[in-house]
């Protein structure tokens, strides 16, 4: 497996598994986004990790908006990241960069 290819299944997991957590709560709260945020910094721990997935996803951003090496699909990272998050938005941004040769 190359690296390219290893990136790009840790973006489908990235996309899949936080996801599928998002499932539950749409099927015990509706699309309650008020409820969602509630609960996401509900404790000092859900804040932490809320946080530090809004922080996250701020750094691929910037970072995939100023790569260089990226020209004409240097937003998909981004817009992954903010539609997704961070788990798939980071390594999409590393298979996009990573050559495919290993």
């Amino acid at each position: 497996m190359t690296r390219r290819t290893g990136f790009t299944v840790l973006a489908v997991i990235g996309a899949i598994a936080p996801y599928s957590a998002f499932a539950v709560f749409l099927s015990r709260s509706g699309f309650d986004m008020v409820r969602l945020v509630h609960e996401a910094f509900g404790s000092p721990g859900a804040t932490f990790f809320a946080l530090d997935v809004v922080v996250s996803a701020c750094a691929v951003i910037y970072g995939a908006a100023t790569d260089t090496r990226l020209t004409s699909w240097r937003w998909a990272p981004m817009v992954a990241s903010v539609l997704i998050g961070p788990s798939c938005g980071l390594p999409m941004w590393q298979a996009l960069r990573t050559p495919d040769v290993d």
